[in-house]
């Protein structure tokens, strides 16, 4: 489908729609200066009219006139990038009606965009809990209250989301709410091409009111939705000439978040795309592609070129017989006769020439060899490989993007090669997480905030206090991480709950349920060893000394309780076991 259902914003978008005009890769800004400008207003004039909906509707046409004309053909041309319909679509490339005219896209911005959402949320984001001036406070009910929602809202999607139009647009949007008809809270991603947020003229960069506004088609009549999200309220307008026409309110309602509930994030200070500088060369090399294409067609379609006669038996009504020196028919050796054709089809596989014969003055006669060739180019088939591969490699080193087709990629497969490989991206990617952050701090205050009204938490101090974490999703060694985790364990510096985090990528099972397996296999295997007591007989004092240390009781299930806790037992080390006496050699 297309970036957008508005067919004039979507051609807005495109570079020539004419195509009567431009050469594909022209001088001079690719966009206009007011393409990626950042949208601010002085706070005490929002302040004073934002609890009125009709005098919105001066200052919010304004904004949203400016962002349709100057910000969405650009957010609209990185969106059809990232589906692969480039500029090359639309290039003026003035050939012939009968030349060949290929156009080629390379899909380099989606696999861009797609190794780097994989690379930093491939693994889900962990969230805990930890204050310093509170060192014994689990955080237990925000901690659960995060859980609950980010399984009930997808999160772990949510976040590919995110991360898809953060790398396309260099901006992303999100919306909390609250789900119409119910107290339960949602999350969504915006479209970046139709959200934006006005904030005010202080260094902060408080947010004062945020903008969503798309367009509707139903039937054969178009309407333009508008809603304002400011600090308190949601403001709903419709429009049926354009998106900045004449605003109709058609609803409004409040909400408890206490700010702006939609979440501008940022893939680096200048709000730029992560292929968005490399345009130039990804519109290089697609010309690259499709002129290689077109060459290898109009070859296959050259122009034949003949110097002398051909027989063409087949159209004798338009063939001039071939005749001797006295004008004689000149014939075959079957007596068949020959004659000269004045048109040639090409669509014939097989072409008959022979010889020119001329009279000359003096009685005697010239031959001349008749000739056919085709007329072609020569193709410079390594010079084009070679600036192909010398524009895919400044794309990949300029973006930060590994080239996973590259031989000597993972030719050594040690950690350390691998982490000089990916060193770039890993710079680039602290730089994003913490811009990525500062927006899931901002989701987590406003759920705090409405989780507070509804006490299912304490305090919203509690969402300080709560940080997420980044787990790269790269290829592993399960049986290298395995081994690492066992001498690690085995060194004695390590619990049991650590183990099983890092093994938690080999065994697919978090901390908790391999603490409660263990307990469980454990208290399996006391209840079959008395089960085995019973069966082959057996005093009361002998279950205990086998299943316990002697005074063990035995509990309502049939274990035994020697009253020790097992738990922090480690993986293979016998239990309960009597010490050794001092001095004494095992």
């Amino acid at each position: 489908m297309a970036e957008t259902n508005d067919p004039q914003a979507h051609g807005m978008s495109l570079p020539w729609p004419d195509r009567n005009s431009k050469s594909m890769l022209h001088g001079g800004s690719r966009f206009g200066f007011d393409a990626n400008q950042e949208y601010q207003m002085p706070a005490d004039t929002w302040n004073a009219i934002k609890a009125n909906p009709d005098a919105i509707k001066p200052l919010l046409a304004w904004f949203v006139g400016d962002h349709y004309r100057n910000q969405l053909p650009r957010l609209l041309t990185l969106e059809r990038y990232y589906q692969a319909d480039n500029d090359i679509h639309f290039w003026h490339s003035d050939k012939a009606p009968d030349r060949a005219d290929n156009r080629i896209t390379s899909g380099l911005p989606r696999y861009i965009t797609d190794q780097k959402v994989g690379y930093q949320f491939g693994n889900p984001l962990k969230f805990a809990y930890s204050d310093p001036h509170k060192p014994d406070d689990s955080g237990d009910d925000i901690v659960n209250a995060i859980a609950a929602f980010n399984d009930a809202v997808d999160e772990p999607y949510h976040e590919k989301v995110m991360g898809k139009n953060l790398n396309n647009t260099g901006r992303a949007y999100e919306l909390t709410y609250v789900k119409q008809d119910s107290n339960d809270l949602a999350l969504r991603a915006i479209d970046p091409a139709h959200c934006f947020v006005v904030y005010d003229t202080t260094i902060d960069l408080n947010s004062l009111f945020a903008v969503r506004y798309y367009m509707v088609k139903f039937m054969e009549t178009t309407t333009y939705y508008v809603e304002v999200y400011t600090d308190s309220m949601t403001y709903y307008y419709t429009s049926s000439d354009s998106p900045n026409g004449e605003y109709t309110l058609t609803g409004q309602s409040p909400h408890f978040f206490g700010t702006v509930p939609i979440t501008e994030y940022r893939l680096n200070d200048e709000r730029l795309g992560a292929w968005e500088p490399k345009l130039d060369e990804i519109d290089a090399y697609d010309r690259s592609v499709s002129e290689m294409a077109n060459s290898q067609e109009d070859f296959n379609n050259a122009i034949l070129v003949i110097s002398g006669d051909v027989d063409d038996e087949d159209d004798i009504d338009n063939a001039v017989p071939l005749t001797d020196a006295d004008g004689e028919q000149v014939t075959d050796d079957e007596g068949h006769p020959i004659y000269k054709a004045d048109s040639i089809d090409p669509k014939k596989r097989v072409l008959f020439v022979k010889a020119t014969v001329i009279d000359n003055p003096n009685g005697g006669t010239t031959v001349i060899p008749t000739t056919a060739s085709y007329l072609t180019k020569e193709l410079n088939a390594k010079g084009w490989q070679t600036y192909n591969d010398r524009l895919l490699a400044d794309i990949h080193k300029d973006t930060n993007t590994p080239d996973v087709t590259d031989q000597n990629f993972a030719a050594n497969a040690s950690g350390v090669a691998m982490s000089y490989k990916l060193w770039g991206s890993d710079q680039e990617r602290a730089t994003q997480q913490s811009l990525y952050t500062r927006g899931i701090k901002r989701r987590i205050r406003l759920l705090a905030t409405y989780w507070a009204k509804t006490s299912l938490i304490s305090s919203t101090d509690e969402a300080e206090h709560v940080n997420p974490s980044y787990t790269p999703n790269l290829p592993k060694n399960d049986n290298e991480v395995i081994t690492n985790a066992v001498a690690l364990l085995g060194s004695g510096q390590l619990s049991n709950k650590t183990f099983w985090s890092m093994i938690e990528s080999a065994t697919g099972v978090k901390p908790d349920g391999e603490e409660k397996l263990m307990k469980d296999q454990k208290a399996q295997e006391k209840q079959e060893g008395l089960d085995y007591m019973n069966k082959v007989g057996g005093s009361d004092q002998d279950k205990a000394n086998q299943f316990g240390r002697p005074g063990g009781s035995q509990l309502g299930d049939g274990s035994v309780d020697d009253g020790q806790d097992d738990s922090d037992g480690r993986p293979g080390e016998a239990k309960n076991q009597p010490a050794d006496k001092l001095g004494q050699k095992v």
